[in-house]
């Protein structure tokens, strides 16, 4: 890879790694708790559990937030990572939608916009590294959606 590669943003960037955090918080911590929002709350129920089955899938120590492979990287193509490529981002942005109308208003969609940018973001340059190190990649790309699942996944 040329060292000279202008820098992206999110590529190892602390920047994306914080506005992914800044998000996220913004939008759990913004949630109206009273009364307790029970239906966003379940209806963001599934996404938690495919992001925390995501963790357990990959091993809790085997878990960053910058968008790196590292030697020690593993291909995963089983369990949430069938349905798709980025469990864990997905699992993040469908609890964080399922929370915006608890309450609904502009700076809660907005940001929640800015953390599905981040995550895409995040996701493209992730990929470009696995195209590198796993020949597999390319294929299993085709098959499973990024970060939303794609039709042709559950018809077979």
């Amino acid at each position: 890879m040329n060292a000279e590669r202008k820098r992206e943003f999110g590529d190892n960037h602390p920047i994306a790694i914080v506005l992914q955090l800044v998000f996220s918080a913004a939008l759990v911590l913004t949630i109206q708790w009273t009364p307790f929002p029970w239906i966003a709350i379940l209806a963001g129920t599934p996404g938690a559990v495919l992001a925390i089955a995501a963790w357990f899938q990959i091993g809790l120590r085997n878990i960053r937030v910058a968008p790196a492979v590292t030697p020690s990287t593993k291909l995963t193509t089983s369990g949430p990572y069938r349905i798709v490529r980025h469990p864990m981002y997905t699992g993040l942005l469908w609890f964080t939608a399922a929370t915006l109308g608890a309450p609904l208003d502009q700076m809660r969609l907005l940001m929640w916009i800015g953390l599905l940018f981040v995550l895409n973001k995040k996701s493209l340059i992730e990929e470009r590294s696995l195209r590198q190190h796993f020949d597999q990649y390319a294929d299993y790309q085709n098959r499973v959606g990024r970060l939303f699942p794609k039709l042709t996944t559950w018809l077979r």
